[in-house]
C-alpha cells in the first residue's frame, strides 16, 4: 500500500505521538509498504513531507506546536493533489492542524488514530461537534490506543471504535545493548523521562526524592527531557534532552522507571518503552496507565499527585531486590504484547478495511 502517515504535531519536538508515527512507519515499511511522514517541520525527504512551519499552541495542560492555517493548508491541498495514495493514517484528526487539513483535502480512505485521554471531558469538541461532523464523516475506520481515548472521542462522536494501543519496538528496546556511559554502576538509578509540564507530575516526584535518598543514599534520580535544571538537589542527575540513540541506552541504565503523572495519559508510551527494557515501572494509579500496568506485577502504581505514597513505594522496592527481579521478568513478558512485529498485523487489517469501506481494493 501506498500510505501517509500524518502527525498534528512537529517533527522537531519528540513526543508519544509521533514515536507511534515513527515506529509504526518503520514497521510498515519492513512489510514491503511505501510510508511518507507527514508533519510540521522536519527536513524533506523521500519519506517525509515537511507540512509547514509549527506554532506553540497550550492544549491539555501542555504546550503543543502545530501548523495550522491559509498556507499550511495551500501547501496540503498541494501536496496530496500529486500523490496517488492508497490510505491517510490520521493522528487526532479533529485538532486544528496538518492531520485536519489532511483529512480535508482527501481523496482516498481514511483510519483516524486517536491519542488523547482528558478527565472531564474537552470543551473544544463540545463547543466545535457541529463543525467537525462533517470531517468525522469522512473517517472510514476510527481506532483509538486505549479504553481511556476511545472514552472521550466517543463521548462527542459515537461510532465503532477499535483499540490498538501504542507499540514498541522490541529490536531497539530491550535489557540488551549499551547503557548510558559515565553513570556509577553501583548506584540504584531512577529515571524520569518526559517533558517539564505540571501534568508530568515532575514536581511530585522532586517532593519524593529527599526521603527516598534519606533512606537510601545509593539511590540516584536521573531526569531526562527538561534542558534546565528545576531545582538543584543532591542525588539528581539532569541528563537533558536525550536523542533518540540515547533513549534506549537511559532506560539500560535505570533500575526503576518513574513515572508521576497527575492524569489526562491515554496510554503511556514510555512505560511499555521502559517493560521491554526489564525495567519495572512506579507510575500513577491513573487510567491510561492502569490499562498498562497490573499493580505489584510489572511494578507499583501509587496516587497520583501524593509525593509520601510515590517514596514509600519506591523505597520498598529498593530494599526488596527479589521482587524486582520478578517484577522485571513480568514486565518483559508483558511488554511483547505491544510490539509493533505484532500490532502492524493489527494495523494492515484495519487499513483493508477502510479501503474496501472507500470503495477501493488494493
Amino acid at each position: 500500500m501506498n500510505i501517509g502517515m500524518v502527525s498534528p504535531y512537529s517533527w522537531d519536538f519528540p513526543g508519544g505521538v509521533n514515536r507511534h508515527v515513527e515506529q509504526l512507519s518503520e514497521q510498515l515499511r519492513r512489510r514491503g509498504h511505501k510510508v511518507t511522514v507527514i508533519a510540521p517541520d522536519g527536513r524533506e525527504s523521500e519519506d517525509f513531507h515537511n507540512a509547514g512551519k509549527s506554532i506553540s499552541i497550550r492544549s491539555n495542560r501542555s504546550v503543543a506546536n502545530l501548523s495550522f492555517g491559509a498556507a499550511s493548508a495551500a501547501r496540503m491541498k498541494r501536496f496530496l493533489s500529486g500523490k496517488e495514495l492508497d490510505l491517510l493514517h490520521l493522528h487526532e484528526p479533529l485538532i486544528p492542524s496538518t492531520s485536519m487539513l489532511a483529512l480535508h483535502y482527501s481523496n482516498c480512505a481514511n483510519l483516524a488514530t486517536f491519542h488523547a485521554a482528558r478527565e472531564g471531558g474537552s470543551r473544544a469538541y463540545s463547543l466545535a461537534r457541529p463543525l467537525l461532523r462533517p470531517l468525522v464523516r469522512k473517517i472510514d475506520v476510527r481506532v483509538a490506543v486505549s479504553e481511556s481515548a476511545k472514552q472521550l472521542i466517543s463521548g462527542y462522536f459515537p461510532g465503532d471504535y477499535r483499540i490498538i494501543p501504542n507499540g514498541v519496538d522490541t529490536s531497539e528496546y530491550s535489557p540488551d545493548g549499551q547503557a548510558l556511559p559515565g553513570l556509577d554502576p553501583g548506584r540504584f538509578h531512577l529515571l524520569f523521562i518526559g517533558r517539564p509540564e505540571p501534568r508530568k507530575g515532575l514536581d511530585v516526584l522532586l517532593d519524593a526524592f529527599p526521603e527516598i535518598h534519606k533512606n537510601h543514599p545509593e539511590a540516584r534520580l536521573l531526569i531526562a527531557g527538561v534542558e534546565n535544571p528545576i531545582r538543584k538537589m543532591e542525588g539528581v542527575i539532569w541528563l537533558g534532552r536525550l536523542s533518540d540513540e540515547q533513549v534506549p541506552m537511559a532506560y539500560r541504565s535505570a533500575r526503576l522507571l518513574i513515572s508521576p503523572a497527575l492524569g489526562s495519559e491515554s496510554f503511556g508510551i514510555i512505560l511499555i518503552e521502559a517493560m521491554a527494557s526489564g525495567v519495572p515501572v512506579v507510575a500513577s494509579s491513573i487510567p491510561g496507565y492502569r490499562a498498562v500496568v497490573d499493580d505489584c506485577v510489572q511494578g507499583r502504581l501509587v496516587q497520583a499527585g501524593d509525593s509520601d505514597d510515590l517514596a514509600a513505594a519506591v523505597i520498598a522496592l529498593i530494599e526488596h531486590e527479589d521482587t524486582l527481579r520478578e517484577m522485571s521478568e513480568a514486565a518483559l513478558q508483558k511488554s511483547r504484547e505491544y510490539s509493533w512485529q505484532k500490532l502492524a498485523l493489527l494495523v494492515e487489517e484495519a487499513y483493508r478495511e477502510a479501503i474496501d469501506l472507500h470503495g477501493r481494493t488494493v
